[in-house]
């Protein structure tokens, strides 16, 4: 086993440590190690799952792709559950969730990454470059269906605030937005009464991460849901990877799903 280097955090103290590195499913595992307050909070464990190779487990299967990790692993922080739903794979929670509850943490270059050009795409498709055709077709698919837009100043419900009489957003918060997608995905459903909200990692933005929240009270077995409208519009270079690859993306003006009035689901 190869060694690594382990942050932790305690409060607001931060310490590097050296760790062994674990190896399943032929990928190695990185890990960042949150300890909990000193009220005895349990520890949380994020994993390095954005560097998982894609010949170690099928991109093309939504659920399994889950198994490969313990939902802590993954920066959950409550009880969910994947299933198959008309639309293809759904979250549900295991459990009753008051609103306000932090779901999961996204940590960028652990399980969460961003992307700001088709090249950045391609680089993680590629992986160390040893892909076949097929296993960078199946990356390439994954991200069409989990790449996502997110605002960091929007409203508490995570919808744009748009300038005064432009019904626009403002330049600087149009240079604000985060394109990325985390690593497994979270496998939200579109809906236009979503239950939950991204929020900025607090401190540090998106340059740190993004955190999910319950936006009102779920109980057990509820879909955990998000409106893609919030997405907001895809941007210019966005729209040409649409085009040249032939895909749709979570963005109303990138599939035929995601309308201003619609009422269903995403796939």
């Amino acid at each position: 086993m190869g060694i690594i280097s382990l942050i932790t955090s305690h409060g607001s103290a931060f310490e590097s440590l050296q760790v062994h590195q674990r190896s399943i499913a032929k990928s190695s595992r990185s890990i960042i190690r949150c300890l909990g307050s000193q009220d005895g909070e349990k520890d949380e464990v994020i994993v390095r799952t954005i560097d998982t190779e894609a010949s170690t487990f099928d991109w093309d299967d939504r659920i399994d792709i889950q198994k490969r990790w313990t939902n802590s692993e993954k920066g959950w922080n409550v009880g969910v559950e994947w299933k198959e739903t008309p639309y293809g794979a759904g979250l549900f929670a295991t459990q009753d969730i008051d609103a306000g509850t932090l779901l999961r943490k996204g940590r960028i270059g652990l399980n969460l990454i961003e992307f700001q050009s088709i090249e950045e795409i391609d680089i993680f498709c590629r992986g160390s470059g040893d892909c076949s055709s097929s296993e960078m077709d199946a990356k390439l698919m994954y991200v069409k269906d989990y790449l996502w837009g997110f605002n960091p100043n929007a409203d508490e419900r995570g919808y744009d605030i748009l300038d005064s009489g432009a019904n626009k957003l403002s330049l600087e918060h149009e240079e604000a937005r985060f394109f990325g997608m985390w690593v497994p995905g979270n496998g939200l459903n579109h809906s236009p009464n979503p239950n939950t909200v991204y929020r900025a990692a607090v401190p540090g933005g998106t340059e740190v991460g993004i955190d999910l929240f319950a936006l009102i009270d779920i109980s057990k077995d509820d879909e955990l849901l998000d409106d893609y409208r919030r997405h907001g519009t895809a941007p210019t270079w966005l729209l040409s990877f649409a085009r040249e690859r032939g895909v749709t993306l979570n963005f109303a003006e990138c599939n035929d799903f995601v309308v201003c009035s619609d009422e269903g689901k995403g796939p």
